[in-house]
């Protein structure tokens, strides 16, 4: 990872903006790094797990998560697993079946 160069500085390797949380970041800035990309680390967003209950789940029919942290807080808040999960993305998808969701279709 390197840090904003001066204004006065050559430019010698391509720079990409890495806006994931920062626990998600270093991950991504190394795969950059080794492509020959500097990356700039600037998180947008934090993840917070919540500790508030959650709706009583007998009556849902399937949970549309949009990403890999909300599979990992809905996995935090509930032993369910057999609930259809609705996953945006492969991404979301894997980590759902690697929390252990049987029923998991990728959108």
């Amino acid at each position: 990872m390197s840090t904003m160069p001066s204004r006065h500085a050559p430019v010698t390797r391509p720079r990409a903006l890495v806006t994931r949380p920062r626990a998600e970041a270093a991950g991504l800035a190394e795969a950059l790094d080794r492509r020959g990309i500097d990356a700039i680390v600037e998180p947008l967003l934090d993840i917070d797990y919540r500790d508030e209950a959650l709706p009583d789940l007998a009556r849902v029919q399937a949970v549309l998560c949009t990403s890999a942290n909300g599979v990992r807080a809905l996995a935090r808040r509930t032993g369910e697993r057999g609930i259809a999960l609705f996953a945006v993305g492969e991404a979301t998808a894997a980590r759902a079946r690697a929390e252990g969701f049987a029923r998991v279709e990728s959108a």
